[in-house]
């Protein structure tokens, strides 16, 4: 049949095109190994520590990603710094974190991308109720004793940084006490500690818990404006008069915070597929009333925190929209379409109008395989023009019309080229003749 024909023709090609399709193959190959079709379905997730608000994200990820086949390995941590150095950890499993690039410096942040802001993380600074009335500012806070967190927390690096704003030096100072979160929440609650700075959502245990505390009061930013315009990476926000506890219209009135972003990074080689589900489940996850407690609806994520180079991934995602694939296709088949579909479309206008051509491979090889046997036939129509030829050299022509016959009928005719074949026959047939009447 034609079919078989064709395709008797094509693997006749390959094997006497070796070179072509080994270049063919090797582009391939290396055209697959760029655009990553085929991803890891791991994550390991830094948090922070476990029943933290961080570690509670995490948890919800997880939950999100696991039917589309991805497994989340959270880690716990000491906060953003403590994150981007597992990131930074080129020999460590850690591949995305949360963090803060107000709280990084500039070499952590050099092998990372952000994915984009997920919400407002305030800074929090509880105080015991019986100092009300002796603390308008952050200088007044410094005469007592304050809790900060552990060193590698964003809650320190960006509670060191406000107080340098005011020539207070955190780190050399005896009132500054660093320690592990729950730890210096129970210091501060048994009255060890007279203020505790935290740097979180407001869906943070700690943070729901000591807003309820009646003993604790809510320090308000009066100049938070100022804040905002020193520190680029820093927002003014309200905590709105009623919006913990409309019922019992607490807070009394608005509080004055200032507030990071909370952005979700990761290693620069992690999947493009996976960085597009971790955003996707991100952006899904921030539907929520909690999740938006302080933001405009939609507003998260966003690529806010510019002290992070953003992902290519995440900036088409904000630029263009998710991939309209994965509302159909599994998310690591969406992703390869939408990296690919540039290839498939060159691809698809070099090889379309080829085939309108209609070539027919089996035709082509046939006309080349025919060709030196038409070159032999004129040698010799030449040679027995140039006569007298001795009785040895007609010898030779007939035995070499023989073989050129032989090697006619052994290549086999394509369907349709029967006229080509036998007018071979027919040349043979006249030289044989020439040879036996001269």
């Amino acid at each position: 049949s034609l079919v078989k024909e064709e395709l008797a023709a094509v693997r006749e090609e390959l094997r006497d095109s070796k070179f072509p399709v080994l270049l063919l193959l090797m582009s391939i190959i290396v055209a697959l190994v760029y655009l990553k079709p085929f991803p890891d379905k791991h994550i390991s997730f830094a948090t922070s520590y476990a029943g933290s608000d961080w570690h509670v994200f995490g948890e919800r990820v997880t939950e999100h990603l696991k039917p589309s086949g991805i497994n989340v390995t959270l880690v716990n941590s000491a906060g953003a710094v403590d994150n981007a150095e597992l990131l930074n950890d080129s020999a460590g499993a850690v591949n995305a974190t949360l963090t803060y690039g107000a709280a990084l410096a500039p070499t952590q942040v050099a092998d990372i991308y952000s994915l984009g802001s997920i919400g407002y993380e305030p800074v929090w600074v509880f105080y015991r109720k019986h100092l009300a009335g002796k603390i308008y500012d952050l200088k007044d806070l410094a005469q007592y004793r304050v809790g900060v967190g552990p060193a590698k927390s964003g809650s320190y690096v960006l509670t060191k940084r406000l107080f340098q704003a005011i020539h207070i030096d955190v780190e050399g100072h005896p009132n500054f006490k660093s320690d592990a979160f729950p730890q210096t929440k129970a210091a501060f609650l048994k009255g060890e500690l007279d203020v505790f700075i935290r740097v979180a959502s407001q869906r943070d245990a700690i943070v729901q818990e000591l807003l309820r505390d009646p003993s604790t009061k809510l320090f308000s930013f009066k100049n938070a404006a100022a804040y905002e315009k020193i520190f680029n990476d820093l927002d003014a926000i309200i905590l709105p008069a009623g919006s913990i506890d409309i019922y019992n219209n607490f807070p009394a009135e608005d509080v004055s915070l200032i507030a990071t972003t909370a952005t979700l990074a990761v290693r620069k080689d992690m999947h493009p597929d996976l960085q597009l589900a971790l955003l996707m489940a991100t952006k899904e996850l921030n539907r929520s009333v909690p999740n938006r407690f302080f933001s405009r609806r939609n507003q998260f994520p966003e690529y806010s925190d510019t002290l992070i180079p953003i992902s290519p991934v995440a900036q088409r995602f904000y630029d263009y929209g998710p991939p309209q694939a994965m509302r159909y296709l599994p998310y690591w088949l969406a992703g390869f379409i939408d990296r690919a579909w540039l290839l498939l479309l060159t691809l698809f206008a070099v090889f379309y109008p080829l085939s309108k051509l209609n070539i027919q491979l089996r035709k082509f090889r046939f006309a080349l395989r025919e060709h030196p046997h038409y070159d032999e036939l004129l040698a010799i129509e030449k040679a027995l023009c140039q006569r007298p030829l001795s009785p040895e050299r007609r010898a030779d022509f007939s035995r070499q019309l023989d073989r050129i016959n032989q090697q006619a009928i052994a290549g086999g005719v394509p369907a349709g080229e029967e006229a080509r074949y036998f007018a071979l026959l027919g040349a043979i047939g006249n030289l044989r003749m020439k040879l036996q009447r001269d």
